[in-house]
């Protein structure tokens, strides 16, 4: 991998935008474009990134592309609109969280017209995407995995090769489970708690202290104390998860 090197980005939103901002920010040349209708002239201006006006165009005029988009139907859209391109020597890291059939489907598109696919989850939300600290889980070809190690090296601070397919797909599938049912388990003891009248910061931090006390919980201690209940996600990406 070389920052010569050109390098794009399809789904620039609230995971995305940050993360190829980093990218941009590491010296590489970043084009974006949606996998949508929203403009993104404003956004690029601001990034200091080069916009393609379609998925085909970004396609052709990069390298390596990146998707973060919020299901398998936009992936195996973003993969029909490449037919008929030439994309050996090219590319495509999915770091999204989708289903492990509309991963296969996409790799098998990339790969008959010459290009390759890698799979690419996160684990983490916006903090981690901004820091760079965001655990990315990574199935494909090893080969594959090696050439986007250092753009992956920006993106996360863990990088964890799984195996040749949909590892990486099914491994991000069962920590979404879990964290689902974590956070459902955590919002019925502080529910019961409350009606006790039981402290509200007092119960966060033994919870978050204790031997149950998962990650999610220490993350969200501080946010729920503010009684911030503003989202990092959205109920429909759970539910699609589940």
């Amino acid at each position: 991998m070389t920052q010569t090197e050109r390098i794009g980005w399809i789904g620039p939103g609230s995971m995305g935008e940050p993360m190829a901002s980093r990218l941009q920010a590491a010296g590489y040349s970043l084009t974006i474009c949606g996998s949508g209708r929203r403009d993104l002239s404003p956004l690029a201006a601001r990034m200091g990134a080069a916009l393609a006006a379609s998925v085909q165009e970004l396609a052709d005029r990069t390298d390596i592309f990146f998707t973060m988009i919020p299901n398998g139907e936009i992936l195996l859209s973003i993969a029909g609109q490449l037919a008929g391109l030439d994309m050996r020597g090219k590319l495509w890291v999915d770091m999204s969280t989708v289903d492990p059939a509309s991963s296969a489907a996409a790799a098998a598109k990339m790969e008959a017209l010459g290009g390759h696919f890698l799979r690419a989850p996160v684990t983490g939300s916006t903090h981690y995407a901004k820091e760079g600290t965001l655990g990315i889980l990574v199935s494909g070809l090893e080969e594959d995995f090696s050439r986007a190690l250092p753009l992956l090296q920006i993106l996360g601070n863990r990088q964890t090769y799984l195996g040749g397919a949909e590892e990486a797909r099914q491994m991000k599938i069962l920590i979404n489970m879990l964290l689902a049912q974590e956070l459902q388990a955590l919002s019925e003891a502080l529910t019961v708690g409350k009606k006790l009248g039981l402290p509200w910061d007092s119960m966060l931090e033994l919870i978050a202290d204790s031997a149950a006390g998962a990650p999610i919980y220490k993350y969200k201690c501080s946010t729920l104390k503010a009684l911030d209940f503003n989202p990092t996600s959205t109920g429909y990406n759970m539910h699609k998860d589940m």
